[in-house]
This record gives structure tokens, C-alpha cells and sequence, in this order.
């Protein structure tokens, strides 16, 4: 399996003749080989996980599909998106995918690719801001440990899971607790804003102890890994 780090929240996962590409904002995509086929994720609308240039792909692309937030008004090319929104369960071709509901807007995706697990959490994080009140703060608690607890003890081979340098002492709540309460085999940061240097400290933090080997140091644009 090879994963393309493009930036931000955009990842690229290739296994075989498929490639998964999530939440695009900016950055290259890989030189794919002919006959590969393409499915294009989008977790909503916000700017840095929506852009309406992954339609053009479609004209370089022929087999290619989106699967789209339903939060996202935007039509893409006719037959070739599927919309969706939280808790539901599609098939598509080879794909079983299924969505969480998130702390933010739109989805998170489950992706089930042959025997390969892949979980990408759009903006589904434990958003806490020093700045709201105790109750906000403890609804997003609630919240998020509610959706993570559908995945509670399930194999994941490749997770992306926001790590918010904004979120200061707070920074690595969501992140820690997912990998207390799943079994993901890699963990890749992202939403860091290019602050690349809060993966550095994730690392280097007591908290991340029991996890720390299966955390991938994703330090620039475009980086790849093969797993």
C-alpha cells in the first residue's frame, strides 16, 4: 500500500488498480498508472477539504468516482458522484463504505477495500477551544467519543486523524483517544495548517507511548510511504 501525503487533509491510498484520494485542498496527485481506478472522497464543504477542481479529473481520468458529503451542493460530472451523509452504508463496485457523523460538518469515511481497512476522519475530531464554555466543551466530548465508539476495538490498517496545532494543550486529545479505542496499524496526522513540527511533538509526548510505532512523522508535501 502507498500513501501520498498532498497537504493538509489530502491523502492519496493506492493498493493494486485502485487509488483512494481524500479531502483534496492542494498539491500534486501521483503520475497514476492506465487503467487505475479512481475514487475521489470529499468529508464537506469547508475550503480545505472541498475544491471543485477534482471534477476536472474526470476529463483525464475515465474511471473515476466521488463520493461526496451530502453538505456539498456542487454537482459534479453526471453518473459519476455519489452523494452521502452521516451513518449511512454504501456499495460501490469494489468498495464498502461507511460514514460516521462529525464534530464539525459533513462525514467521516470507512473504507472497506478488499482486505485493507481505511478510516479518514474529514473534520470528526474532539474540538476542544479554551475559549467556549464547559458545556460546549463537554458536548464535544460526548460527542466524538460517541462516534468513535462505533469503531471501539475494530482493525484499521491506515487511519488520518487531525492533529490541530490550534488546539494548544488539547492538541492531541482526539488523536490519542482514537488509537486508545481502535486498532489502527498506522496513524497519519493531519490538519496540522504546515505546522509539521506538532507531529515532532506528538512523537516525543509521554501520551503517545503505547502507540508511538505506528505513528508515521509526516513532515513536508507530497511525502510518500510505502507500508
Amino acid at each position: 500500500m502507498k500513501v501520498t501525503y498532498l497537504e493538509h487533509s489530502g491523502y492519496v491510498v493506492e493498493e493494486g488498480d485502485t487509488a483512494l484520494i481524500f479531502d483534496y485542498y492542494r498539491g500534486s496527485l501521483p503520475e497514476f498508472p492506465e487503467g487505475m481506478r479512481l475514487y475521489v472522497f470529499a468529508s464537506h464543504v469547508h475550503y480545505d477539504h472541498f475544491k471543485k477542481k477534482i471534477f476536472e479529473w474526470a476529463g483525464k481520468y475515465p474511471d473515476i468516482h466521488y463520493i461526496l458529503s451530502d453538505d456539498i451542493e456542487e454537482r459534479g460530472p453526471a453518473g459519476k458522484c455519489t452523494y452521502i451523509g452521516p451513518d449511512q452504508e454504501i456499495r460501490l463496485e469494489g468498495l464498502r463504505i461507511r460514514t460516521l457523523r462529525s464534530t464539525d460538518e459533513g462525514v467521516a469515511f470507512v473504507v472497506y477495500a478488499g482486505d485493507k481497512v481505511i478510516y479518514h476522519a474529514g473534520d470528526l475530531n474532539w474540538w476542544h477551544w479554551e475559549e467556549e464554555g464547559e458545556a460546549y466543551n463537554e458536548m464535544m466530548r460526548r460527542r466524538y467519543q460517541h462516534e468513535i465508539g462505533k469503531l471501539e476495538g475494530e482493525k484499521i490498517d491506515a487511519a488520518f486523524l487531525p492533529l490541530d496545532p490550534r488546539q494548544e494543550e488539547q492538541y492531541a486529545w482526539g488523536f490519542d483517544y482514537f488509537m486508545r479505542h481502535t486498532r489502527a496499524e498506522y496513524a497519519f496526522p493531519m490538519h496540522m495548517w504546515r505546522k509539521y513540527e506538532i507531529c515532532g511533538k506528538l512523537l516525543d509526548d509521554p501520551v503517545s507511548e503505547p502507540y508511538r510505532a505506528r505513528i508515521m512523522y509526516v513532515k513536508e508535501r507530497q511525502q510518500v510511504f510505502e507500508l
